[in-house]
């Protein structure tokens, strides 16, 4: 959150190229690291700049060991539960923020602490709970939008995301081309199906102004905020509730939504020509389900988690920040960036930042490319050339890819479209794991395709 009134909800969504003169040429190779990440990568100096970084495992493994508890209490309880919110144990990391706010002093570090707790409460639907916490930070001088905590105070009495019981699977038929971004069928409040772009690198879901008349999702008075996508424009947001939300066998009640101006969902683009999206569907309720999108055969998998289930794993190469996932990725082979995981977005994007820590910043960006977003933001950003980007068994190695000037909230950079529809794409929230498989052999190996696949690790 950069400003008083603006929230980072929409993130790098529906991102699309309108220059035509990027090449969109790569080539798909076995993942190898040029190198393994050193040992004793986090020390009790260093631990707060490798958090920053995207290292969560690397710190966790450091706090449980004996320098780790050569820490003050308050800097290890802070450390300790931001990196497992970032992992995605949303109830265990509460009592070691809890306890780092009550030791902390200066209200800049609580009502930071008070609103990692608040995202706590926010991803295992507690709105209401995250309504305290938010209050809480807006005490401590963090600038948290009130038409926000409005909205989480809505907090149906019913529940949040209830319905169909975990464990359940359905596929359902997935869109793909003009424009590249995965798009399925979806009911709201039993109307009639309309297609929303599966858009992950959006913290929430989004509907336009007539879309959500037409689909009967109902404002909350008062809970108006500012958001902002991948260009840093502010945008109006109305949230409210859809009372059902139904994809193929899957059906959930009390789904938030954010409601835009019609206009902020239409683009212009150098391929596919003018667009319009009635809406998407974020991360908040991705994160509900395991998904397997198949690009090539236009097909979408998905099974219903247990919200009560721990996440993680061994092998986890997802992370929480900022209210958006993240994924662990090499950069031309060198251990690790972190990317927003972001199937909403055609580009793939790598931020200045994301140079700097890969040590490429030396490589100049040239031939600026324009980007059009959310909200007929318009941007001009330069390119850069045979970039190489991994994750799980596979890397990519670019002709070309957008240099994104700022990098708040997206890190490194952006995995978009342009990575995934390589893959059949497996994203697992009750694992934390991104998952790669190579389409056609899958399709020589299997008389039926795969429901889920095992996840494999990323190379060591």
């Amino acid at each position: 959150m950069a400003r008083a009134g603006s929230l980072s909800l929409l993130a790098a969504g529906l991102a699309g190229l309108l220059a035509c003169s990027f090449s969109r040429e790569f080539k798909v190779r076995p993942h190898e690291l040029n190198h393994p990440l050193p040992g004793g990568l986090v020390n009790s100096f260093n631990v707060e700049e490798q958090l920053a970084r995207g290292f969560v495992p690397e710190v966790l493994e450091f706090l449980s060991g004996a320098q780790g508890k050569s820490l003050d209490s308050t800097r290890f309880a802070r450390f300790l539960g931001q990196a497992l919110l970032e992992r995605g144990d949303f109830r265990g990391c509460r009592p070691h923020l809890e306890r780092a706010f009550a030791e902390e002093g200066r209200g800049a570090e609580r009502g930071e602490l008070a609103w990692l707790l608040s995202q706590s409460f926010y991803w295992t639907g507690e709105f209401k709970d995250a309504a305290s916490w938010a209050r809480r930070a807006q005490a401590e001088g963090r600038r948290v939008p009130n038409g926000w905590v409005v909205f989480l105070l809505s907090e149906p009495p019913d529940g949040i995301y209830v319905g169909t019981q975990p464990g359940t699977r359905f596929m359902v038929p997935m869109a793909f081309g003009r424009p590249n971004l995965p798009r399925v069928g979806v009911k709201v409040n039993d109307r009639p199906a309309e297609d929303l772009v599966l858009d992950s690198g959006a913290s929430l879901s989004l509907l336009t102004e007539s879309a959500a008349h037409r689909l009967g999702v109902e404002p909350v008075p008062g809970a108006v905020t500012g958001a902002y996508g991948l260009h840093r424009v502010e945008i109006p947001l109305q949230l409210g509730w859809a009372r059902v939300v139904k994809i193929g066998g899957l059906t959930l009640r009390n789904v938030p939504f954010g409601i835009l101006a019609d206009d902020a969902l239409s683009f212009q683009t150098a391929i596919a020509g003018a667009l319009t999206f009635s809406g998407v569907l974020g991360a908040h309720m991705m994160k509900e389900l395991d998904w397997r999108l198949e690009f090539q055969q236009n097909r979408l998998y998905a099974v219903r988690l247990d919200p009560a289930r721990p996440r993680g794993s061994t092998r986890q190469n997802i992370f929480f920040r900022r209210m958006k996932p993240m994924v662990r990725a090499s950069f031309n082979q060198e251990p690790w960036s972190l990317f927003l995981l972001d199937t909403g977005s055609e580009p793939t994007m790598v931020t200045r930042l994301g140079l700097k820590r890969a040590r490429a910043d030396d490589v100049a960006p040239t031939l600026p490319q324009t980007l059009e977003g959310i909200g007929k933001s318009r941007v001009s950003w330069g390119k850069v050339s045979n970039i190489t980007i991994g994750v799980d068994r596979f890397m990519v190695r670019f002709r070309d890819v957008i240099v994104k000037e700022e990098g708040e909230g997206i890190e490194d950079g952006v995995l978009g479209a342009s990575f995934f529809s390589n893959f059949d794409v497996e994203i697992r929230f009750d694992s934390m794991t991104l998952g790669l498989e190579n389409p056609l052999l899958r399709r020589l190996q299997e008389a039926e395709p795969a429901v889920m696949l095992p996840s494999q690790p990323p190379p060591a």
